[in-house]
């Protein structure tokens, strides 16, 4: 189990970063898909947390889970209001010489990790409930990850950062993800009561990146003109983590 859960977190941090890697070399690309992007993960994370996690976590451990999804989402909103904005994806295209982004690196690198953590933390927690829903999970953090990583991208790229160096920098702080695996595996397996709040946790974070990150994001950038097509892909993450659960259940 162990390296089933090892694998799957480090495939969602590397295909994503990959990809990202790809998309930074057409400007145009970063610009048409970007949002799309925001729109399909905010869908699918929010899909993954009502239908999946947060299912799975109650019936391990009973309707106490709904406080601990609570918790969560309070934990969080706590955490962006500590340190900022942790999770950002208003600067997912780079920008240009003249663009600043006041963001302190240190803070950057910080909000990544922990993002990061989280991620390995999720996927190793669902996979200890059961291999369907850990492969639901890992595909709501893949989707999800790609925008984060273009966020990343542009702000450092703004500070004057080479391609190279922010691929490194980005590489780096996805290893984060494997510490929060172990860290959940090793709870999961000698502590069993602590999976369900564990799949607690995973749920309160799908839903408060997608309700408070995601979708408002998609409010505030999205022209009228436009709305539709963020709308459909809003609506195909959903799709998808839906027709996922019932094929792989």
């Amino acid at each position: 189990m162990l390296l089933t859960i090892l694998f799957f977190t480090s495939l969602a941090s590397l295909l994503s970063l990959f990809l990202v890697g790809l998309l930074l070399l057409n400007k145009k690309l970063i610009k048409r898909m970007s949002f799309y992007l925001v729109s399909f993960a905010a869908g699918a994370l929010l899909a993954t947390g009502f239908l999946d996690t947060l299912k799975e976590s109650i019936e391990l451990g009973g309707e106490d889970m709904l406080l601990w999804v609570t918790f969560s989402i309070a934990f969080f909103f706590l955490v962006e209001r500590m340190f900022l904005s942790l999770h950002h994806h208003e600067d997912i295209e780079p920008l240009s010489k003249t663009e600043k982004i006041h963001l302190p690196t240190g803070l950057l690198i910080f909000g990544d990790a922990l993002h990061n953590f989280i991620d390995g933390l999720s996927i190793a927690a669902s996979f200890l409930s059961g291999f369907p829903l850990g492969i639901v999970t890992t595909l709501a953090v893949f989707v999800h990850e790609i925008p984060h990583e273009l966020g990343d991208f542009g702000i450092l790229l703004s500070k004057g950062w080479e391609r190279k160096k922010v691929f490194g920098f980005n590489a780096l702080t996805g290893l984060t993800a494997i510490v929060g695996a172990l860290l959940a595996f090793y709870l999961g397996n000698n502590f069993k009561h602590i999976v369900p709040i564990l799949l607690a946790i995973t749920t309160g974070n799908f839903i408060y990146l997608s309700a408070t990150d995601l979708l408002p994001e998609i409010h505030h950038k999205a022209k009228r003109s436009f709305a539709l097509n963020h709308t459909v892909f809003f609506f195909l993450g959903i799709f998808l983590i839906v027709a996922l659960t019932k094929i792989i259940k």
